[in-house]
């Protein structure tokens, strides 16, 4: 046994020195956590209670995991999922990895939606259907329609929704509303929004690994937004909510585009970095 807790040990170590001599600035932590994951335990319960026996191949699945990290892809790329609004979600290169500041979307939705009247949902850019999903599960009533681009990431939506069990969902491949019919009461999204110029600057995990379609825009970041609250002026219900995620510093930019003939009550809130974050915007009659 002995032998067996020190495999653990020796492995661990391994990982944690190969990451640390690379620009991964949590080496210890992800190398835990690709390994507890491996071996389907919670990292800290791994850590409490070493496991006395490593299943065969561990190692070498686990070296390969350490490889893929080590030339820079994201952890949650490598597991193949990602927390999000206590639920799990599957996620691949074909869609961004879920942020804790979109999980501030799905609780303003519902903090201003609190009860549970029937109302029709858009999410604009779903990728892994992250908030639809989520949406949808909290509000089992709402119709919930998840609208991508990709083809590849309404695929990993699909299996979120089935896997979560979110009956209320429907799937539309478009370019924003281009193919969608119908009003909604509420539209959200989180649309890409960094500047093309600034990509160079990114953490290698982003600009490498994670889809250029879903992170940057023209228009220093700005043409996907623009475009957004034009059509959803078109496809909001009379009274229908608009809330979208921006970049921190685009909040100016971003309320020129709303005309105040068709909008009202437009609202920046800030995230937990005290970030203006989340555009919030109600359709005039």
């Amino acid at each position: 046994m002995i032998q067996l807790i020190n495999e653990f040990t020796v492995l661990l170590a391994e990982g944690t020195k190969a990451l640390a001599a690379t620009r991964c600035a949590t080496p210890q932590l992800d190398a835990g956590f690709l390994l507890a994951d491996l071996l389907g335990i919670e990292r800290a319960a791994m850590l409490l209670d070493p496991p006395a026996m490593l299943p065969p191949g561990t190692a070498e699945i686990y070296r390969r995991r350490i490889a893929r990290r080590v030339a820079g892809e994201p952890v949650h790329y490598i597991t193949g999922k990602k927390e999000f609004y206590d639920h799990t979600f599957q996620v691949g290169p074909a869609v961004l990895i879920p942020r804790p500041e979109t999980e501030e979307m799905v609780e303003t939705v519902l903090k201003q939606f609190p009860s549970g009247a029937e109302l029709y949902v858009a999410d604009v850019g779903t990728g892994s259907g992250c908030i639809a999903i989520s949406l949808g599960l909290e509000r089992p009533v709402w119709h919930v329609t998840a609208v991508d681009l990709s083809g590849d990431a309404l695929d990993i939506a699909r299996i979120n929704a089935a896997r979560l069990g979110a009956a209320n969902m429907s799937f539309v491949q478009s370019d924003l509303f281009t193919a969608v019919p119908g009003l909604f009461d509420i539209i959200v999204s989180n649309p890409p929004y960094i500047d093309f110029g600034v990509k160079d600057t990114l953490q290698v995990e982003v600009r490498k690994f994670e889809p250029p379609l879903a992170l940057f825009a023209a228009e220093r970041g700005l043409a996907v937004i623009r475009e957004l609250v034009a059509q959803s002026a078109e496809h909001l219900k009379s009274g229908g909510f608009f809330f979208c995620e921006i970049g921190y510093d685009q909040k100016e930019a971003v309320r020129k585009f709303f005309d105040d003939g068709m909008w009202d009550d437009i609202t920046f809130l800030k995230d937990i970095s005290g970030h203006d974050r989340i555009v919030r915007a109600v359709r005039r009659p």
